[in-house]
């Protein structure tokens, strides 16, 4: 397993961002080379998306932890969050962790356009702006194919994701009902809703008023626009209580902002942004449908873990998911971190989230075994 290492309080806060928002993990450089060293690539080739463009040479990147045992039955599939990638899960995987290794086979994902997945920035045929438009269930598609046919799974024991991963976690359940017992989305959405869209796209809006953008068809990042946009998203991932109980002034949270989005130019490439946003605001699981009727169709045993104080997946969608998944279990996650639950920037969180995920897996992995 890739561990971070000890840093301060503010490094601890960044990292949480970048996890969930603003970037990949930040490991250090030893560790970030092992994770190299372990990356396994899944190929694509040419990958039909639903709106009937073509990826080319499309590829996929993943790590797995533990082993798959005889019965098969023990593999978890974990997804990453916007622009994050496959280590955003370490926090819950490990011995007595939720995903314990000893016990279950990870597999440790990157998505379409994160980066080290096919993505708009290492495309060689089809880079920048000429890279497709991808959705959500056209990352559930490529992902579909890495489990059956690169992996050669026939069902899955979990699916489990947090943000952007939750929302791949539901079309997953939606998607391949068949595919999974049981499914883990935390904090996040079934559907996106026309408040989730308005917060991606002023943050587009940011990075595209920057010359420097070019259209898409930059030589060096857009480093002003990309710097405004991570300020912007630096406040929906968390919320007014937080930053009001952190400052003392106003001048503190204005140089804590800049301090904040000083190397997001390093993490980020804009058009990987850009894509796998709107991959967002495409999400919907119902197709335009009934959302209701798209919910009770899941047939896996599902465990929703919104937070309370999230002002960007507001919990409001998990408690109606609830009343409507025909096995589904909801646990709040209360905490002033808001949106940024289940990063290393808070123990005590991250403890309840695996405590809850393990007790969860535990009962329906012993249920299976006994079927």
């Amino acid at each position: 397993m890739i561990r971070l290492l000890p840093r301060t309080l503010l490094r601890k806060t960044r990292g949480a961002i970048l996890a969930v928002g603003l970037g990949a993990l930040t490991a250090a450089p030893a560790l970030a080379q092992q994770a190299d060293k372990d990356l396994q690539r899944f190929e694509l080739g040419d990958f039909k998306l639903e709106n009937g463009q073509v990826i080319e040479n499309g590829f996929l990147t993943y790590v797995t932890h533990g082993a798959l045992n005889e019965e098969r039955n023990n593999a978890i599939f974990v997804l990453p969050a916007l622009m994050a990638d496959h280590r955003r899960h370490d926090f819950l995987i490990g011995p007595g962790k939720a995903l314990d290794p000893a016990k279950y086979f990870i597999i440790a994902a990157d998505t379409l356009g994160n980066g080290r997945a096919i993505s708009p920035s290492n495309s060689k045929t089809q880079p920048g702006p000429d890279f497709p438009q991808f959705s959500i269930r056209d990352m559930v598609d490529a992902q579909h194919k890495l489990v059956t046919e690169g992996l050669e799974l026939d069902r899955l024991l979990a699916v489990i994701g947090v943000s952007m991963g939750g929302m791949q976690t539901y079309e997953w359940a939606a998607r391949y009902p068949d595919m999974m017992t049981a499914a883990v989305p935390i904090v996040t959405l079934g559907r996106t809703t026309p408040w989730v869209t308005a917060i991606w796209e002023s943050q587009r809006q940011a990075i595209m008023a920057d010359p420097a953008w070019a259209g898409g068809k930059y030589e060096s990042p857009p480093e002003k626009g990309l710097r405004a946009a991570a300020a912007n998203l630096e406040l929906w991932v968390r919320n007014w209580d937080w930053i009001d109980s952190q400052f003392k002034d106003n001048k503190d949270v204005v140089d804590w902002l800049d301090n904040e989005t000083a190397d997001i130019a390093k993490e980020w490439d804009a058009n990987d942004f850009i894509w796998q946003t709107r991959a967002e605001d495409l999400h919907d699981i119902a197709k335009g449908g009934s959302y209701a009727a798209a919910l009770h169709r899941i047939a896996a045993r599902t465990l929703l873990m919104p937070s309370t104080r999230d002002i960007l997946h507001p919990p409001a969608d998990s408690r109606f998911a609830a009343k409507n998944i025909p096995n589904a279990k909801l646990v709040e996650i209360d905490s002033p971190l808001g949106h940024l639950v289940g990063t290393e920037a808070s123990p005590k969180v991250n403890a309840f989230i695996n405590k809850e995920i393990g007790k969860f897996l535990h009962e329906v992995f012993t249920d299976r075994v006994k079927i």
